[in-house]
């Protein structure tokens, strides 16, 4: 017997959230595509996001990387900012959440649902903040905003887990730089953790690579650093270029600024 197959329909964008994005001349609607995606002036992280174009197949998300760079609020940047401006307080009106990430209304306004305490180490403190989430109040879906210097369900910021990261890619041991990670506020990082968190950055960093070439060198056509054998090095020196070359991304570190752009990156890695 025949297996049948059931095939999903493609969730379609509204047409005021198309004419938010830069679409080819025949687009006029957009498909669902695979991936995480940035809501526009938000941190709402999504299961599913991404959108693709059915006519040139190419992929877009609600806002693009200068955009994200450009409206991120402050915030954003690192948990001093965070701690001054959201607090136990919750996100600033003008910061919340506009549209519910699962079934994209934006008619009626998401209400404050709860919050939770999050253990945060960083090169220089270990402290807990709040993560604050919102109710859809038509589909009852729940979501957390969380910071851009964070990952969901990790307690190292992104300028400690780089740090990390580089001493073991600078051909340092991992039992050597896990040692010395005891002198850290939040205390030491494991073995186990580190040698994780290496082959999580090099597996991502392989996953980007060609979207993450193609963002820089739009950006900084001429770009030239030392050789290396590792990708890590390259995309970390090229990333410091555009740092130095573009203000906007003076105060951002490359784990950082690529959790910035990796959900609208991660979208060009087809399975």
């Amino acid at each position: 017997m025949e297996k049948k197959t059931n095939v999903k329909p493609p969730i379609v964008m509204d047409e005021a959230a198309v004419k938010r994005l830069s679409l080819c001349a025949d687009c006029r609607w957009l498909q669902r595509h695979g991936g995480l995606i940035r809501e526009h002036n938000h941190t709402i992280r999504m299961r599913k996001g991404g959108f693709r174009c059915p006519r040139c197949s190419d992929v877009f998300t609600a806002c693009s990387p200068n955009e994200q760079h450009r409206i991120f609020p402050l915030w954003h940047q690192d948990i001093t900012y965070y701690m001054e401006l959201v607090g136990t307080h919750g996100l600033p009106e003008e910061d919340r959440p506009r549209q519910c990430p699962k079934c994209r209304q934006c008619e009626h306004t998401l209400h404050r649902h709860s919050h939770y305490k999050r253990l945060v180490c960083t090169l220089s403190h270990s402290v807990k903040i709040y993560i604050f989430r919102f109710r859809c109040p038509d589909c009852g879906y729940v979501h957390s905003v969380i910071p851009a210097f964070l990952e969901p369900y990790q307690q190292l910021d992104f300028d400690l887990q780089e740090d990390l990261v580089d001493a073991v890619q600078q051909e340092r041991t991992v039992e050597a730089v896990a040692e010395e990670s005891e002198s850290l506020p939040g205390g030491g990082v494991d073995e186990h953790t580190l040698a994780s968190l290496v082959r999580r950055w090099n597996e991502r960093l392989t996953q980007l690579e060609s979207g993450l070439w193609a963002w820089l060198l739009a950006r900084t056509p001429h770009l030239t650093f030392p050789r290396s054998t590792s990708l890590w090095s390259m995309l970390r020196s090229a990333w410091q270029t555009v740092r130095e070359r573009i203000p906007a991304f003076r105060e951002i570190r490359f784990l950082h600024g690529l959790n910035r752009l990796c959900f609208s990156l991660t979208v060009t890695v087809h399975r």
